[in-house]
Parts: structure tokens; C-alpha cells; sequence
């Protein structure tokens, strides 16, 4: 237990980027904890994200940073976009009992907020058009959008990747899937890697949206070829139609989907040199040393 009292209020610790979060957390949090027992917080309050009663306002006493990472969901699209809904209600509650006790406040999104995009280089001032997953969390996620300005950081995340989550989900198969002709571009960050810079940048407290510098910005195609050849399969062609009778329409949606996001440092991230670095990343999502 660290000495001096927690001043972080997190949510979603229980989630794929919340334990990563949690595990690399060099000061005290005070995380909200509902179903699943949380493993590095210091300080934990009891209640259901989705609940409109939460006594926010007693739980932010002495808090100076909100770092919101969790995403309430559902199994199939119409409960995704039911579920979404209450979390709009949630989330206003929760970011209007910040603002009356001054928090700056951080939240993690997702890139599919900006929808296909083809070639374009997307940057943090592109437009939201939301695609696939997102056309439900957007809807939860409107507040967080009102709200973007000096006081309030919104990050929006590309793919993450790590062990468990889509990962394992699309890729851990007996074949790797190439979906259409893999030209869709990919930009991903490694979990841990990612978790770290979000400590530093909650720390920082920027405002305004936000891109993660990138482990690397491929072709889908190319990264499919990278797993498949450390996995020693074959790689598989996907069409639509298939993912979406496999994993439904808004999954398909976002596997197909080209978001190539500006991280801030040009071409950096479509060096060739970034291989290497990913089959390190592939390495740890597969279990590997």
C-alpha cells in the first residue's frame, strides 16, 4: 500500500485495457468495482456503472483525475445499442459529478469512431462517422464527446493488442483470416506499452483528443502474413459476408474497416523496421516469451 491516499478514480479495471491499467499504475488508484475482484487497486468502491443512483459526487471527494476505461456492452448488435443507450445516461451522470468537483477527466475510445476511411490519413480532427461496434458506443460515449476541451481528454485507441480480446478472437484459429483483399489498414498499439502512456498522459492532463503513438500502421494483409508465419498456419481469405455470419454484422463491419491514424510522427509507424517490433507484441498476445 503506497502512503499517501489515492487522488485517481478509475473505471473499468476489470476490462482488457482497465488490468493493463491497473498493473502498471506507479501511484494510488480508487477504482469502481462491479462483478469481477480487482487485482492493484488501493482503494475500491462497490456499484454497477449502468446503476443512475451512484453517489459519484462522495466517491470524487479528494479525487483529481477521472480515467474512464470502461465500455459497457452486450453479446449481440441489439444489445450492444440497448446497453449503449444506458450508458449515455450513465456516463452524464458520472462526467456532470466530476465537473462540480473540478476533475480533469480522460476517457478511452475507440478509432472505429471515425468510420472507414480509406486512404486518408486520420487525424484527431477528422470527422466521427461511426462504424461497426462503435455505431453502438457511440451513442454511449456522446457526453464524453460534448464535454472535449481543456478539462476533458478523450484518447481515441486503434486496435490493442495483447492476449485475449480480438486478438485471440480472429487470429487464434486454425487458419489466419485475410479479410477481402487485406488492404484495410491497421494501426495498432501493444496493451502494456499502451497502458504506460496513458499514466503519463492522464498525468499531463492535455485536452482535446488525442492519437497514442503506434506500434506500427500495416496492411491488414501484411499483418495477417506476420501472424500466420509466426504461428506456422495458413493465411485464409475472409469475405464479408462470412465474418458477418460468424461474428455478426457490426464485428464484420470493423474488420473491414481502413482507419489509418495520424500518430503525430509522419511515416514512422509504416517503417519496415516496426516488424520486428510487432512480432515481439504477437509474440506476448500468443503466450510466447
Amino acid at each position: 500500500m503506497l502512503a499517501t491516499p489515492p487522488t485517481i478514480f478509475l473505471t473499468g479495471g476489470s476490462g482488457f485495457v482497465g488490468q493493463a491499467l491497473l498493473a502498471h499504475s506507479d501511484q494510488p488508484v480508487r477504482a469502481l468495482q462491479h462483478s469481477t475482484p480487482l487485482d492493484g487497486a488501493h482503494d475500491i468502491v462497490h456499484g454497477d456503472l449502468l446503476d443512475p443512483d451512484l453517489p459519484w459526487s462522495s466517491w470524487f471527494e479528494g479525487m483529481t483525475h477521472l480515467l474512464h476505461a470502461a465500455r459497457p456492452s452486450a453479446g449481440t448488435d441489439r444489445g450492444r445499442r440497448r446497453v449503449a443507450k444506458r450508458t449515455a445516461l450513465a456516463n452524464e451522470a458520472m462526467l456532470s459529478s466530476a465537473h462540480m468537483h473540478g476533475l480533469h477527466t480522460l476517457a478511452v475510445h475507440g478509432s472505429l469512431s471515425y468510420g472507414e476511411c480509406g486512404e486518408t490519413l486520420v487525424s484527431p480532427a477528422s470527422t466521427v462517422n461511426p462504424i461497426g461496434y462503435a455505431e453502438s458506443y457511440a451513442i454511449g460515449e456522446a457526453p464524453w464527446r460534448d464535454r472535449i476541451g481543456p478539462e476533458c481528454t478523450v484518447v481515441r485507441a486503434p486496435w490493442i493488442l495483447g492476449a485475449g480480446s480480438w486478438f485471440s478472437m480472429l487470429y487464434g484459429g486454425a487458419t489466419v483470416p485475410c479479410f477481402g483483399d487485406g488492404s484495410m489498414w491497421m494501426s495498432i498499439v501493444e496493451r502494456h506499452g499502451f497502458a504506460s502512456w496513458l499514466w503519463a498522459l492522464q498525468d499531463q492532463a492535455p485536452g482535446g483528443v488525442i492519437h497514442p503513438p503506434l506500434l506500427i500502421r500495416c496492411r491488414q494483409r501484411d499483418f495477417a502474413d506476420a501472424v500466420a508465419n509466426m504461428r506456422g498456419v495458413e493465411v485464409e481469405t475472409w469475405t464479408e459476408a462470412r465474418a458477418k455470419r460468424a461474428f455478426g454484422r457490426q464485428a464484420a463491419a470493423s474488420m473491414f474497416a481502413s482507419i489509418r491514424m495520424d500518430d503525430g510522427r509522419g511515416d514512422a509507424s509504416e517503417d519496415a523496421s516496426n516488424v520486428e517490433r510487432l512480432e515481439g507484441a504477437v509474440h506476448s498476445a500468443l503466450g510466447r516469451s
